[in-house]
């Protein structure tokens, strides 16, 4: 008799969707009667998870295993087998293929482990568990227990021909709100010691006919956002750029993230970027280190030189998202040498710059060498680094706070303008900058607990007192609170600005003001789209200011300007249109 088999993924956020499982599960529809997948979040309660998976009655479950979601599942097996004692339980997945002995050794509840690609393993393995065969499973790949003893296989086994994973999305109509994930090949061609795809060498690729076809469906299906999970997109110039103009030519809603190795960039790459319309593509560019000695211990082929001219002609085209990243906690880089790789990374204005700390996988080449660098970690996943022969624990507290401040002021986009100006006020560094912002709020004990959107506007507002301290920054000081009133009204279309802001009393214009709107409403295209509308409800989607210069031009008037905020009818929908003009200009 066919054991019921489910499939489970357990993803780091809602939003997000598992890939792993739906390649295991394509290709095995020929059981679809008895094989089903079931998908949670971390964030989901225990109890939640378990009593769902317990009521679908399952012969098997098969979880798909990463340090986001290890020791979930480890604590979910152990109860499901005490609930379910005939339950059969296999894990898969990066987080149990370098170590299946003894993960079957010391967790009783785990039943069979394969390590590497499952999609041929997992076929061969329901097939076995279906079967009457008395027999122990030779299986590559296929880690076990039987009569007592652990029996680990370390054969592997990986798909020569990727076409044979059939399209891993069956109903993209029911994931419209998710990010989902693909890919168009496996492998990396480099050997970056911090990352597992330096264990498997080569790459392998989707042929060109099947990656057109699968991106047609996600563009006719109008999902918003397909995250490509290939390690180094552009690894092949020519065939990257080949993707890259179909997808151009499908002209989809659809948004593609690619993670892409900068320093491969080329003309034609460029040229076929700027081809795209605003918003098609984002551009994820792992750097990790400017320290020429750090690049070459952990074997990470880079010319920054050439990476930082390729950022800067990507983002003068002006209509693609570039997130870059660093990892602090790597050989020969210590608290000083990881500022300048801030700073020098910084420098080149990505729109996102993620400060990521080392983890040591499993299979990794650092953490096989962790001794030898001192480096030590967290026993528990993600293994995260907590110190080095280089940075000692305190060091990693500080990088910790310049990160969550960096995350809120910086990569949020939420206090652009504002922070912009006082940067550029603040003596020293961009790394000195968030350095001394976490540590005013270490001082102040602000890093306890979570703040509210208002609050953070005003802790900033109250952090630049310090840096414009002194009558001679007295008029800094006025032309941060312009800014800073500039960057709230971009993102907050409801709600009261913090009393905190000096705001230029405006109550006796108006009626000015609202009459200049109505005449706007009338003559000009910014505000047509409101005719008909009645004057109430145009003032759900319209706010203005009065600034003490104009804050939206490049080099300010200073003359006092009013600015009209028009914002999207649908709420969240996008950032606002600005209108401005001299507050001398307004009529009655």
């Amino acid at each position: 008799m066919s054991k019921k088999t489910v499939l489970v993924g357990i993803n780091a956020k809602f939003i997000h969707s598992s890939l792993s499982i739906r390649c295991l599960f394509s290709c095995c529809r020929q059981r679809e009667d008895q094989l089903s997948l079931m998908e949670f979040s971390i964030n989901d309660h225990f109890h939640s998870i378990m009593k769902a998976l317990y009521t679908s009655r399952p012969g098997v479950i098969a979880f798909s295993c990463y340090i986001w979601n290890i020791d979930l599942i480890l604590r979910l097996s152990a109860s499901l087998k005490k609930a379910k004692p005939e339950l059969i339980i296999l894990l898969g997945g990066p987080e149990v293929s370098f170590d299946p002995g003894r993960l079957l050794a010391d967790h009783a509840a785990i039943d069979y482990i394969i390590a590497g690609e499952g999609e041929k393993a997992f076929t061969d393995f329901l097939a076995y568990i279906n079967s009457d065969r008395q027999e122990a499973p030779d299986i590559r790949g296929l880690s076990y227990r039987w009569d007592g003893q652990v029996n680990v296989d370390a054969r592997s086994e990986t798909i020569a021909e990727l076409d044979a994973i059939p399209f891993p999305y069956d109903d993209l109509s029911k994931l419209d709100n998710r990010i989902l994930y693909y890919e168009t090949s496996r492998g990396c061609p480099f050997n970056c010691q911090y990352c597992l795809s330096s264990t498997i060498s080569g790459v392998r690729y989707y042929t060109l006919d099947r990656v057109f076809s699968d991106i047609r469906r996600f563009a006719e299906s109008g999902v918003k956002q397909v995250k490509l999970v290939d390690r180094t997109f552009n690894c092949d110039k020519k065939r990257c750029v080949e993707i890259m103009k179909y997808i151009i030519s499908l002209n989809p809603k659809t948004n593609f993230h690619f993670e892409i190795a900068a320093d491969l960039v080329d003309e034609a790459f460029l040229e076929t970027t700027a081809a795209a319309p605003e918003g098609l593509f984002q551009f994820e560019i792992g750097v990790q280190s400017t320290n020429p000695d750090t690049l070459r211990e952990i074997r990470r082929s880079m010319d920054f030189a050439s990476v930082a001219d390729h950022v800067e002609k990507l983002l003068a085209l002006g209509n693609v998202h570039l997130h870059l990243d660093l990892i602090a906690g790597l050989p020969f880089e210590d608290y000083t040498s990881f500022g300048k790789s801030f700073d020098d990374v910084f420098a080149l204005k990505p729109h996102m710059l993620q400060l990521g700390f080392l983890k040591l996988l499993k299979g990794s080449g650092l953490r096989e060498r962790a001794t030898e660098y001192r480096i030590r970690y967290h026993d528990a996943a993600p293994y995260e680094v907590i110190s080095t022969q280089w940075l000692s624990y305190e060091d990693i507290l500080r990088l910790k706070d310049i990160e969550q401040m960096l995350d809120i002021y910086h990569n949020s986009g939420r206090f652009k303008n504002a922070l912009v100006f006082l940067m550029a006020a603040h003596p020293g560094t961009a790394f000195g900058f968030f350095e001394a912002l976490s540590a005013y709020w270490n001082d102040n004990g602000y890093f306890t607990g979570a703040k509210s959107s208002h609050e953070l506007y005003v802790l900033l507002y109250r952090f630049a007192e310090t840096v414009l301290a002194g009558s001679q920054s007295q008029q800094q000081m006025l032309a941060f609170n312009e800014y800073i009133k500039l960057d709230w009204l971009l993102h907050n279309r409801y709600g009261n600005m913090p009393d905190l802001f000096a705001r230029y009393d405006h109550g006796a214009l108006k009626e000015q003001l609202n009459d200049h709107l109505r005449l706007m409403i009338k003559t000009d295209k910014r505000f047509q789209v409101f005719e008909g509308i009645s004057f109430k409800d145009v003032m759900k989607h319209v706010r203005y200011e009065v600034f003490r210069m104009d804050v939206t031009q490049t080099v300010p008037d200073t003359r006092d300007t009013v600015v009209f905020f028009i914002y999207p009818q649908e709420s969240g929908s996008g950032c606002p249109i600005l209108y401005s003009l001299p507050l001398s200009g307004i009529h009655a």
